[in-house]
């Protein structure tokens, strides 16, 4: 009803019943859009239990994993060794949960190596272009042109067997896949006005790549980060597996794979769980980046 003329005029709404949107921003959207994708919160789960199973190995393993008792040779499973013996009698749950704390070190450590260097390279070649863009570039090509585990073989038949040079080679390998996509975002992120108006005003190149251009990047490498872990990890099985990763009695999952190998047929348990262990865990990971792909796409914000 109109106000008439010496009437009282109506009360407006106080602030408080106003109805505010709740305060949020891109990683809380992010976060909420996650917990709503369930094959996010599966591999959420797998990859808990992994951390479990690493985090508690001495507390969860119910025998030494090192421990032979050679009458017991490849025994099945049974009772008291619920996924059997290996070749040389020592218990397979022991070893693959103790092999989680290594598999999980491997792909965190190497992919980490990877993004800061990969990170560094991928920044300064979009920022600066020119010369330094096709130098750095083109060697990431070049080391693109091979498989990623035939160079890791090479890598690490230079340096030697081992579980840290394996790590290393892992690493290496996977530096060209960060430069590529930092120096993607790069070159769309540093035409932003922001950047251009921080440009105007004399702030020195390197505060901007580092305070206002990389921020604005770490998307992608959440998403490839989570997912290239799981390629470690699969990369780490088959350098174990040939003999140029984790040495013996070291228990990783490749090297129980390649030491059971001959028994595949007699008893084939040996082999079965490494590779169920291996197989959950690079799910999980896929899972996990595939959810983070989804809850981080621009494109689906509301």
């Amino acid at each position: 009803m109109a106000d008439t003329p010496g009437s009282i005029p109506a009360a407006k709404p106080r602030a408080a019943e106003l109805q505010l949107p709740p305060q949020t921003t891109l990683y809380l959207d992010a976060l909420r859009r996650l917990v709503r994708n369930r094959l996010a919160i599966a591999g959420m789960v797998i990859l808990g239990l992994l951390l479990i199973c690493a985090i508690f190995a001495e507390q969860l393993a119910p025998y030494d994993p090192l421990e032979q008792e050679l009458l017991l040779r490849r025994q099945p499973p049974s009772a008291q060794h619920w996924m059997g013996m290996d070749e040389v009698g020592r218990d397979i749950l022991s070893r693959i949960i103790f092999g989680a704390r290594i598999s999980l070190q491997i792909g965190i450590v190497s992919v980490s190596l990877a993004i800061v260097v990969g990170a560094l390279l991928g920044a300064v070649a979009g920022y600066k272009g020119g010369w330094v863009d096709d130098l750095i570039m083109r060697v990431m090509d070049i080391l693109l042109a091979f498989p990623s585990l035939l160079l890791a073989i090479a890598v690490v038949a230079i340096l030697g067997p081992g579980l840290m040079n394996m790590l290393y080679a892992i690493a290496f390998v996977s530096i060209p896949v960060y430069a590529r996509i930092v120096r993607a975002s790069v070159l769309s992120v540093k035409e932003q006005d922001y950047v251009l108006a921080a440009r105007a005003i004399g702030v020195p190149p390197t505060r901007i790549l580092f305070r206002n251009v990389l921020p604005n990047c770490l998307t992608p490498l959440i998403v490839q980060g989570t997912l290239g872990i799981a390629t470690a990890i699969l990369d780490a099985a088959g350098l174990s597996f040939l003999g140029l990763g984790a040495r013996p009695p070291t228990p990783e999952w490749g090297a129980m794979l390649g030491q059971g190998r001959g028994s595949v047929f007699t008893a084939p348990h040996i082999v079965i769980f490494p590779g169920l262990a291996i197989m959950m865990t690079v799910l999980g990971f896929n899972l996990l980046g595939d959810g983070l792909r989804d809850a981080l796409d621009p494109r689906l914000r509301v």
